[in-house]
């Protein structure tokens, strides 16, 4: 539970700090005075104050907000609040000016005075609505724009510290009567180059027919030691070809079964429920359906021999649709380390696919070809942060990159309260040339943040239920 709290607030604390800074960029670069940069909503937690700015981090951790000069109402920056006319501050008698009292309440008077008198000369100060309508959006689009930039970067930084994982299997997996053996491939064969090209992981190999598809390719085999060629047209909807990958542990998930029951990586399952395993996917296709189910493995750690019963756990698998069982390791896999130039590449790359496989997610919440009850929150992001901190930190650093992605598209959806509110705000404004009047922000404000909490309750019942 402390590795998924830690995790938790790692991840939202990352997630909201770069939002608020990408619109507190943008307002100190358009000469908006910037008056509170929270992290947090509620009573602060920890303050401090820089220039005009106070930085604080609060104790609800669940969002933030950057306060610009005049977004709120009767409140400008570096002047504080006007007193009322008919206040006043009584004094004691000046015959007692000796006094401890007469002495406290003219301090008292003199910091009233200092704090929250309006000055008597001097240019007003322009506040976030008092700006020209291209920079108010400028700084409210700086928040998730921020978001999605920071995803890229955080991919560019995982592939250069922890390069990416390739498949070192070249042995075929062939089936009797399956399209690959019809084609000539044998069980057993390993692949050495694909029209001449040498492949140095099963990765290669996919990268190198998803090129060919439907044309002929030549396959340079080593079948009973000896190296033998092998050329056919690929047939995409047909194209079989796998390797045996041997049921080798890989990364060992933290506290998941196979880590309590004493499993590590690099240990061999030898059987499960006293029947033979000799590859991984005949490992995996005995554990899948067994969610909840207690099994018998057997395994061998280095020069040891153990056995343990291990029960599967349950988990969604996405691609499948299905609700699977797992023990918590992964596929034996090498890895292999880029060379800054590249990772910059599929770093953007990687992040521009998730970018358009979340718009096209979102896109099909809203017309409901994926049900509304995927949809997660707070309680969801818990549990997502606690699993991927278990997989190692590479993973949650990736898990953040997506949720950053996520938040600062859901961020731009056109509903008030939202950043894209503010910026169709700024828009109608342009359009009809007269700008909301504070009455009906104040109106718009609440009903956006009405929305919000709706969804809140929503996807946080979501949550729970699931």
């Amino acid at each position: 539970m402390l590795i998924t709290i830690i995790a938790f607030l790692f991840v939202l604390a990352f997630s909201i700090t770069i939002h608020e800074f990408g619109h507190f960029i943008a307002a100190k670069i358009c000469g908006i005075p910037v008056e509170k940069f929270s992290i947090g909503f509620g009573p602060p937690l920890i303050r401090i104050k820089i220039g005009e700015t106070d930085f604080r981090i609060a104790y609800f951790p669940l969002g933030g907000y950057v306060k610009m000069a005049g977004d709120d109402e009767g409140e400008l920056p570096g002047f504080g609040k006007q007193l009322p006319v008919q206040q006043k501050t009584e004094l004691p008698s000046p015959a007692d000016k000796d006094s401890l009292a007469y002495k406290d309440a003219t301090e008292a008077a003199d910091a009233i005075l200092k704090q929250d008198a309006l000055p008597a000369a001097g240019p007003k100060q322009a506040g976030f609505y008092d700006a020209p309508i291209y920079k108010r959006i400028l700084v409210v689009f700086s928040g998730p724009l921020f978001n999605i930039l920071s995803a890229a970067i955080i991919f560019i930084f995982v592939l250069i510290v922890y390069g990416v994982l390739v498949n070192p299997y070249m042995r075929l997996q062939v089936e009797p009567e399956s399209y690959a053996s019809r084609m000539g491939f044998i069980d057993g064969d390993s692949v050495i180059s694909v029209d001449g090209a040498p492949m140095a992981s099963w990765d290669d190999v996919i990268n190198a027919v998803e090129v060919r598809k439907n044309k002929e390719v030549n396959f340079e085999l080593f079948r009973g030691g000896t190296p033998v060629e092998n050329r056919i047209i690929i047939d995409p909807d047909s194209f079989d070809l796998r390797p045996r990958v041997p049921p080798t542990l890989g990364f060992v998930k933290r506290d998941g079964p196979a880590d309590k029951a004493g499993m590590k990586t690099g240990d061999i399952v030898i059987s499960i429920n006293n029947q033979p395993v000799r590859t991984w996917d005949e490992m995996v296709e005995r554990i899948r359906p067994a969610k909840n189910v207690t099994m018998n493995f057997e395994w061998t750690h280095g020069a040891e021999h153990k056995t343990a019963s291990i029960t599967p756990l349950p988990f969604y698998d996405p691609l499948a649709n299905d609700t699977v069982g797992q023990i918590g390791a992964l596929m034996p896999l090498s890895r292999r380390h880029i060379a800054a130039p590249y990772a910059v590449l599929m770093g953007c790359q990687r992040s521009g696919e998730l970018l358009w496989l979340t718009l096209r997610t979102l896109w099909q919440l809203i017309i409901g070809k994926i049900s509304r009850r995927a949809l997660g929150g707070p309680i969801a992001i818990f549990k997502l942060s606690g699993e991927s901190a278990r997989w190692g930190f590479e993973n949650l650093l990736s898990l953040i990159g997506i949720i950053s992605i996520n938040l600062g598209l859901v961020n731009l959806f056109p509903l008030p309260a939202f950043d894209g509110g503010h910026i169709i705000m700024g828009i109608v404004e342009a359009l009809r040339k007269k700008r909301f009047s504070q009455k009906t922000r104040l109106v718009i404000q609440q009903i956006g943040y009405a929305i919000i909490l709706l969804i809140i309750v929503y996807v946080t019942f979501n949550d729970i239920t699931r």
